[in-house]
């Protein structure tokens, strides 16, 4: 009679994989997006394989926009969700793929132009929706608050708040 073959203590190297996988399991909410993760490479938030092609890219980048959306959405309650944190992580690990291939780049270039597409539409409908305090701005105003904030610096802050501390 044989006896079985043990298991290994080191799991086998895992293959490539093609797409995205639900991660129910996460203990973070941001660690059970579809897109966040080392799936693809190192641990980025925009764990998204570089393949389809540029058309097929804009699908993935549009996806993975209401992937984002949806999360916002459903962890509206969570005041650890960091929205804005997240799609900055996002933008920058997109920004930081390395193509290798012809199809590859033309995926990449996809998946920010379906992301920001996307993106787009959703501000279109909250700019619509949700705007309406904003006809009571001018434009000029906008222009100055934002002059206003180009000339502030950080030390001139630190030393607004070190005199209220004063005693």
């Amino acid at each position: 009679m044989s006896t079985p073959i043990p298991k290994s203590k080191r799991p086998l190297p895992k293959s490539k994989r093609l797409g995205l996988r639900s991660k129910p399991a996460g203990k973070l909410a941001t660690a059970r997006l579809a897109f966040v993760g080392k799936d693809h490479g190192r641990p980025s938030s925009w764990d998204v394989p570089m393949s389809g092609g540029f058309h097929g890219g804009c699908d993935v980048g549009k996806s993975v926009f209401r992937l984002f959306l949806k999360y916002v959405r459903d962890e509206q309650s969570n005041p650890c969700r960091l929205s804005s944190v997240l799609l900055e992580s996002m933008l920058r690990g997109l920004a930081s793929k390395q193509p290798e291939t012809p199809e590859e780049v033309d995926s990449v270039d996809g998946q920010r132009a379906g992301f920001l597409s996307e993106m787009g539409k959703w501000i279109e409908a909250a700019a619509a929706e949700l705007g309406s305090s904003l006809d009571r701005v001018s434009e000029q105003e906008l222009v100055d608050e934002t002059n206003r904030h180009l000339a502030r610096t950080d030390a001139a802050l630190m030393a607004v708040i070190k005199a209220m501390e004063a005693p």
